[in-house]
């Protein structure tokens, strides 16, 4: 199996935010280091709950309590990074 790349993957996060969760985003406003939260795209708790299970759906991943965070959720670079991450020690495993 081999592994999505960032580019692969910030991709994947935009069109979950423009075409499955309900929050008429702007493709064009959708900048990797755009906040996610009121001072950026406005997604509010809800909206991040809905985008966490969307993630992991997408994703084939599992976010663990602990690391979910503000931060983790702050931007699209962020979140990349995380999932790459993650994805790669799924691989690593198999």
């Amino acid at each position: 199996m081999q592994e999505p790349t960032i580019g692969y993957i910030k991709e994947k996060i935009r069109e979950i935010l423009v075409n499955d969760l309900d929050a008429n985003i702007d493709p064009a406003s959708l900048r990797d280091d755009l906040s996610l939260y009121d001072d950026g795209l406005g997604l509010d708790s809800i909206a991040i709950i809905n985008f966490i299970v969307l993630v992991e759906q997408k994703f084939d991943i599992t976010f663990e309590g602990e690391e979910i965070s503000s931060k983790l959720f702050g931007n699209i670079n962020n979140l990349a990074e995380f999932i790459e991450v993650k994805l790669r020690s799924q691989v690593d495993k198999v």
